[in-house]
């Protein structure tokens, strides 16, 4: 008798259980329909197909140096997989963005005599515009030549330790620091706890030598022993194209929660005057670098995203305020007191952009702000070769 009440317990709870899902499947399909994200591909679908109709060619995705900065490994990775196709990203039309990485796995056409050397974080690297709309193709409109060492989701040690490992691979004349506001904080805030990237920064001569072939194969190593088996993951895949893990639904409940507890405590990292020191000592750093191999050095603001620029609450207007009128003016004050040229992107856009059309800058992916849509990036690197140049 009890073991029959059991069951039926059982079976009320399972059947509860069923009740419960589908109904967040039907919520989770109506946000993926709002969207316009209903069933789509994600990044592993298009890299498995693409495998299979390329099987001599090895196909990648992109990979991002900062997944690694809490790993114990012999050698820290500062770039991707080398001379090989990457799969960047999936635009906003869920076509994947590829690109040929060069020698030394950056997203590259090798250029002798580039007038320019880019440094930054997924800016730099292209995010999310086919190649002939990202910056080493804007610059040429401009007739500037450029190679870039940029990596999605680096921040200022990264790309301080980026630019001394692979400078002299490069043929260039000055370089340009592209500066993100709305991440790079935080992005320095866990970067600083790496012992390796440290050593970039405190010790003048240091260099992992990431060149060498040795270290080249450990460096292969590595991506393989993080990417493992992430690539064959078919399940893993149909779950996400037809959102049988409710993930948008446990997004927009993360979201609401961001939304209504943004405060001071979220941005701790924002107040801790360390940053700031650690931010102006890179900068020195790469002023002190550049002058003695008599080259210029450049800053150049990027534009903070549309949902700190048009905040919608108090508590964003004061996010909005304390990255653009207290964090870069400290910047802003120690590049004048260096004479160095620097120019905030964050301004013009301000000036010539409001809440209505800044989609011609910044493109939406996904439901969600990215980044700077095709014409954004020209007119970033328009306004750079009229104030800077």
């Amino acid at each position: 008798m009890i073991h029959k009440k059991n069951k039926n317990y059982f079976k009320i709870a399972l059947i509860n259980l069923v009740i419960l899902y589908t109904l967040l499947y039907l919520i989770e399909l109506g946000i993926n329909f709002k969207k316009n994200k209903l069933f789509k591909n994600k990044r592993l679908y298009y890299l498995n197909t693409l495998q299979d109709k390329n099987p001599e060619n090895k196909i990648y995705l992109n990979f991002g140096v900062y997944k690694l900065l809490d790993k114990k490994q012999k050698i820290l990775p500062l770039s991707g997989y080398e001379n090989s196709t990457i799969i960047l990203c999936l635009d906003e039309y869920n076509q994947p963005v590829i690109f040929s990485s060069d020698n030394y796995g950056f997203n590259n056409s090798i250029n002798e005599n580039n007038d320019f050397l880019l440094i930054g974080d997924s800016y730099v690297q292209g995010m999310c515009v086919h190649n002939k709309d990202n910056l080493n193709s804007q610059f040429k409109k401009f007739s500037h030549n450029t190679n870039s060492l940029g990596v999605g989701g680096n921040g200022p040690l990264l790309e301080l330790a980026t630019f001394k490992e692979y400078k002299n691979q490069y043929d260039y004349n000055n370089i340009i620091l592209f500066i993100t506001p709305s991440n790079d904080y935080l992005d320095l805030s866990k970067e600083i706890k790496n012992e390796i990237l440290l050593n970039y920064l405190n010790n003048k001569n240091f260099n992992q030598n990431l060149k060498d072939e040795d270290n080249k194969k450990l460096k292969i190593l590595i991506l393989n022993s993080f990417f493992g088996n992430k690539t064959k993951r078919f399940f893993n895949d149909v779950f996400s194209v037809y959102h049988f893990n409710l993930k948008s639904l446990v997004n927009s409940i993360e979201d609401l929660i961001k939304n209504k507890k943004i405060s001071k405590i979220n941005y701790d990292y924002l107040y801790d005057k360390k940053l700031d020191k650690f931010f102006i000592k890179i900068l020195d750093e790469f002023i002190s670098t550049l002058r003695n191999e008599e080259k210029k050095f450049y800053v150049v603001f990027n534009s903070v995203s549309p949902d700190i620029l048009y905040p919608k609450s108090e508590n964003a207007k004061k996010l909005k305020n304390l990255l653009l009128n207290e964090k870069l003016e400290i910047l802003k004050d120690f590049l004048k007191s260096k004479e160095i040229s620097y120019f905030d992107f964050n301004q013009y856009i301000i000036n010539k952009y409001n809440e209505d059309n800044i989609s011609n800058i910044f493109k939406k992916i996904d439901g969600r702000w990215d980044h700077y849509t095709e014409r954004g990036f020209y007119e970033i690197t328009k306004q750079i070769h009229i104030n800077l140049f």
